[in-house]
């Protein structure tokens, strides 16, 4: 990975903010709970959710490595995540990439259209990435920084 291509893609340098990169966790934390919670009820939602919680995860490991999305949140934004988190993780994990790329496209369609329709299956689908996803960037943060040691009781040195 180059940090110039990460320029290139529209990413701010930023000296990373440890608070804010383990905010990004707990929520995405969150989110996973939720879209748990809605899987049997409101499977588009819940892959909503699911997508969130990929989305504020890869946010946080972007901003780990010093950088930020720049200008508003919008569809742009959300591809520069993707691709940038691919760029970090590497040629390793594309396949999981891959996924959270599918998952982006979906997730905008939702949000735009409200027609899109999503299975039961896929919303388990879509939590189970969105699982493994948290747990590759929460062990890398965790590497990166001894402090993420205590994201268990984060929700103490973080407000809300």
């Amino acid at each position: 990975m180059t940090y110039e291509a990460l320029q290139e893609m529209g990413l701010e340098e930023r000296a990373p903010e440890i608070a804010e990169v383990m905010s990004l966790m707990i929520r995405a934390e969150r989110d996973l709970a939720t879209s748990r919670l809605l899987q049997d009820r409101d499977e588009e939602w819940s892959f909503a959710a699911a997508f969130q919680a990929m989305a504020r995860s890869a946010r946080a490991l972007i901003m780990s490595e010093g950088y930020r999305p720049k200008g508003a949140r919008s569809r742009d934004t959300h591809k520069t995540v993707v691709t940038a988190a691919g760029l970090i993780l590497g040629e390793k994990h594309k396949s999981l990439i891959n996924k959270f790329d599918r998952m982006r496209r979906k997730y905008q369609n939702f949000m735009a259209e409200s027609v899109s329709v999503v299975s039961r299956y896929e919303a388990g689908q879509a939590i189970k990435d969105a699982e493994e996803f948290f747990g590759l960037v929460g062990a890398r943060l965790k590497e990166k920084y001894s402090q993420m040691s205590l994201l268990n009781d984060a929700s103490q040195l973080v407000s809300r």
